[in-house]
């Protein structure tokens, strides 16, 4: 199991940079799964490309969040923006048995993409089962946020580090697109000079980062996918587990 899997956490990002994303797999005919945070007229946009794309959900337990105060209440709120969802990666990555027995018993989720293994080998999905609730984990392997504070970041196809063996579910965000970004540090410069949902064109042109980056990658990606790809609800229908 060696194929490339793209997945996007929208994040928040306005819906013209949500777009330009959205469009570089349109163009290819690249299949991903999107998993959102918000309502927005980009997100009805992606939902018209049942082809290609999948909606999840990526519910915000952290303090403050807007989806709301308790896990019920961040479920349903998410699962009211995309009540289709059977896949799920949370943000931040927060997970226990228990929530995870919540997500699946109750809110209809099937597969979950929270379990972050980076550059691991051989990763495959398994199932969880707890009493009588049951879902698939699918294990990721690449994120471009956590790849910016490596000291050696894979940006570019040809590394022979993507070689391995194994599922290879890789985590892309709009915004760190759209701006090629390369520093952590830079893009949280960037959200004290503007809010996000604030960021125009203009404005993402003007600090939009000309050295080697995760735009750089997906484009790479979308290249080596192109008219093909895999929706996270596919890959266990694949394995012919249901």
């Amino acid at each position: 199991m060696n194929d490339f899997i793209l997945t996007f956490d929208i994040d928040w990002a306005p819906d013209h940079v949500i777009d330009h994303v959205a469009g570089i797999l349109i163009e290819k005919k690249v299949k991903a799964t999107w998993f959102v945070t918000h309502r927005s007229e980009a997100i009805e946009r992606l939902r018209e490309n049942k082809d290609l794309f999948e909606l999840g959900i990526h519910p915000n337990m952290m303090p403050g969040s807007t989806h709301g105060k308790t896990e019920d209440e961040v479920l349903a709120h998410i699962k009211k923006i995309v009540p289709e969802a059977v896949s799920m990666r949370t943000h931040c990555l927060y997970q226990s048995s228990n929530f995870l027995v919540k997500a699946a018993k109750e809110y209809g989720v099937l597969f979950d993409a929270s379990l972050f293994l980076p550059r691991a080998a051989y990763l495959h999905p398994h199932q969880f089962k707890w009493h009588d609730a049951s879902l698939w984990r699918v294990p990721y392997f690449w994120e471009d946020d956590v790849e910016m504070f490596e000291e050696d970041p894979i940006w570019d196809i040809s590394d022979p580090r993507l070689k391995i063996k194994g599922l290879k579910v890789i985590d892309f965000h709009p915004t760190h697109v759209a701006l090629n970004t390369n520093s952590f540090e830079t893009f949280k410069d960037l959200r004290k000079v503007r809010p996000l949902e604030s960021w125009d064109e203009g404005f993402i042109l003007e600090h939009t980062n000309k050295d080697k980056g995760p735009r750089d990658f997906l484009y790479d990606l979308v290249g080596e996918l192109s008219g093909k790809g895999k929706q996270i609800k596919d890959i266990v229908k694949d394995m012919g587990q249901l």
